[in-house]
């Protein structure tokens, strides 16, 4: 699913577009764990080559952003439901932003989902967004299935 927030004259204007539900599958191995940085990483290297093929600039990996994003990728998993967090930007108010966005999955694998995001106008449309500077990337593994939330921040 998809989600924007734009920051107009003083008032946060949340336009939520349904899309795709994005349950890739369960060929994930299980593991009880929670996933690594590394995962995370995985998540902002794919999108940053998709952004650098199509002409655009890679967006840094902000370490707080990711906190806010795997928060919100455990909630989900831990009620095994994929949807959006309404309150991102009362989550980030006192954050410098001119535009926020949302991209939350579940499916897997960290590479499975991107190449679903990827294939979903919406999706595509946040990681590919010039007007985007920085994300966070948050990946949860629970009994077998990938939950991701990528909040972009401009």
């Amino acid at each position: 699913m998809q989600l924007i927030v734009e920051r107009n004259r003083g008032f946060a204007r949340i336009a939520v577009l349904l899309s795709l539900l994005l349950l890739v599958g369960f060929v994930a191995p299980m593991r009880a764990e929670a996933t690594t940085n590394a995962s995370e990483r995985q998540m902002a290297s794919l999108i940053n080559h998709a952004r650098t093929s199509h002409g655009r600039a890679a967006l840094s990996l902000n370490s707080s952003l990711s906190d806010y994003a795997r928060r919100w990728s455990a909630t989900m998993a831990s009620k095994n439901r994929l949807y959006h967090n309404a309150n991102l930007a009362t989550w980030l108010r006192n954050w410098n932003w001119r535009i926020l966005g949302e991209n939350v999955g579940a499916g897997g694998s960290v590479s499975q989902l991107h190449v679903a995001f990827m294939n979903s106008p919406p999706h595509r449309a946040n990681i590919l967004d010039r007007r985007f500077r920085n994300i966070g990337v948050g990946v949860v593994v629970r009994n077998g299935r990938t939950w991701v939330t990528v909040i972009f921040r401009g």
